[in-house]
């Protein structure tokens, strides 16, 4: 079961390895290089997907929760997966987000003008109407930040009123007290990370267009990239039965175990 808790993207990681060096080369230089509307549309592209598909990943993952702690079942055989885990996933994490870029960056009827010294080139040209922008920002941000908020502090009230009527083990709370921890790591790091600029975002929509403009694309939006930067470290510290498979030294000492290490260590000596 933990090995399910903490569902990840490979839209997400393929996207992140090229959007990051492009970011970063564009911070050293100050303009975009190569100067192209090519990189600038494969760019958009990218960030778009990746940014989107972060969300919806977040999103599907604290509702996925509910069924591996209180509808265990439903993961029981290879069919229930794809159908409940998979084909959900993916559809949220992979085919949305890049049908979604697809359509804003190569097949919206409208003419992109770029700038080179702007970064991500400014955005598409789709993303500048006042009506897609919109859908964009709520589908595709709001609307997933809402879930992972609702389905969380859900769960967690959850977990504890079921622990309180059932009594005699009946509820397998320490089997499922690991899965609460890594929800809720995971969970403080994308709010922490993703709730300013979703703030920021929704006074401008609601209140003041202008707030927060001067901060929002060059830091808080910029910020987003530190999600896939410190989550392996995350899932490194919650998943622990993975670190044999990454620490030669680690996969020795288990195979082995203590006894007999400690006498492999003493003969060599």
């Amino acid at each position: 079961m933990s090995n399910a808790t903490i569902p990840s993207s490979p839209t997400v990681d393929l996207a992140s390895q090229i959007n990051h060096p492009f970011t970063l080369n564009y911070l050293r230089t100050g303009q975009v290089s190569p100067s192209t509307n090519s990189l600038c549309i494969f760019w958009n592209f990218i960030n778009g997907t990746f940014s989107f598909a972060t969300y919806l990943a977040m999103a599907w993952a604290s509702i996925e929760r509910h069924f591996l702690i209180f509808y265990p079942t439903v993961f029981s055989s290879r069919r229930k997966r794809i159908l409940f885990h998979y084909i959900p996933l993916v559809s949220t994490a992979l085919i949305y987000p890049i049908m979604f870029s697809i359509i804003t960056v190569f097949l919206y009827p409208c003419q992109n003008v770029f700038s080179m010294t702007a970064l991500f080139c400014g955005y598409s040209c789709a993303l500048r109407i006042p009506s897609v922008a919109l859908y964009a920002r709520i589908v595709n941000n709001f609307v997933p930040t809402f879930i992972v908020v609702v389905s969380s502090l859900s769960l967690l009230v959850r977990v504890i009123m079921q622990k309180r009527r059932v009594q005699r083990n009946q509820f397998h709370w320490r089997k499922c007290r690991r899965m609460i921890i890594q929800l809720m790591t995971t969970v403080s790091l994308f709010l922490v990370i993703t709730m300013p600029v979703t703030l920021v975002s929704i006074i401008q929509y609601c209140c003041a267009p202008t707030f927060g403009a001067a901060v929002q694309t060059p830091y808080l939006s910029f910020l987003i990239r530190f999600l896939n930067i410190l989550m392996p470290f995350v899932c490194l510290g919650l998943l622990p039965e993975i670190w044999p498979k990454l620490l030669p030294w680690k996969r020795q000492s288990d195979r082995v175990g203590p006894t007999q290490m400690r006498t492999i260590t003493l003969s060599k000596t």
